[in-house]
């Protein structure tokens, strides 16, 4: 009889060889991580994704803090967490610098796929969630957002996060998206790149919709990130404004 774990595991190893041997990723580039009972097995920080091996692995409780294994938690878990949160049915997260698609994020233009099978596969627009600083607050707020419209998508600066029910479902979800915005590079450098048809396109979303594939819904944890971050950026601003006020206040005073 199989462990389960055990063969998680070996999926997260096989996932990290495929990063690397794709050029997804490079020097300590790339995490991933799945859920497995209660809490999440993940690949440790500061490693070449080519030499994760299983003993590495470590185990995470649900706030991301290591409770087993080797090695450290990597700094952007909360990218992740918030995929999970975000929606309830994702099993798995992949994260990599997969140059088109990283390159395409990084001139925050969105992906308009052209390509039919693929539009079943990962949908019409792959979106780019904003730039933020690593650690942010506001990085949860953009993976929530994203994951509300595509399972797969580019962030500004910090390549691509794509999810799944399962670690191959995340991967080959990133993996298509590279290949897409490969092709749609070389396309728009030949000449003006064809759309499909509008009565195709919904025809290929409605089969998409059948089989089970995108966004289905999201949960109360996703609200509550996102009011928390808005509540902060709220209290932002307002601090920025009581500056503001009190420098014009001070400058009238001085010109009296």
């Amino acid at each position: 009889m199989g462990n389960r774990r055990d063969y998680i595991i070996k999926g997260i190893v096989e996932i990290c060889q495929k990063l690397d041997q794709k050029g997804f990723v490079a020097n300590h580039d790339g995490n991933v991580t799945a859920k497995f009972e209660d809490h999440f097995l993940a690949t440790p920080t500061a490693e070449a994704k080519a030499a994760i091996t299983p003993e590495m692995v470590i185990s995470l409780d649900k706030e991301g803090k290591k409770v087993e294994g080797i090695g450290k938690p990597f700094s952007e878990i909360n990218l992740h967490l918030a995929a999970y949160n975000e929606r309830e049915e994702v099993r798995a997260v992949v994260h990599a610098h997969p140059p088109f698609a990283t390159a395409r994020g990084l001139v925050g233009k969105a992906l308009e796929i052209s390509l039919p099978e693929a539009v079943v596969s990962i949908g019409h627009v792959i979106p780019v969630a904003d730039y933020s600083m690593p650690g942010s607050v506001a990085n949860d707020r953009f993976v929530c957002e994203a994951l509300r419209k595509s399972d797969v998508f580019m962030i500004a600066g910090n390549g691509v996060l794509s999810v799944g029910r399962n670690l191959e479902e995340a991967y080959l979800r990133l993996e298509l998206l590279e290949h897409v915005a490969k092709v749609d590079f070389y396309a728009a450098a030949m000449g003006p790149v064809m759309t499909i048809p509008e009565d195709d396109l919904q025809k290929l979303l409605e089969k998409r919709a059948k089989i089970g594939l995108g966004p289905k819904s999201t949960n109360r944890v996703s609200k509550n990130v996102l009011d928390n971050y808005d509540q902060k950026a709220d209290d932002v601003h307002l601090h920025q404004l009581q500056d503001l006020i009190a420098k014009e206040v001070n400058r009238y005073l001085e010109k009296s």
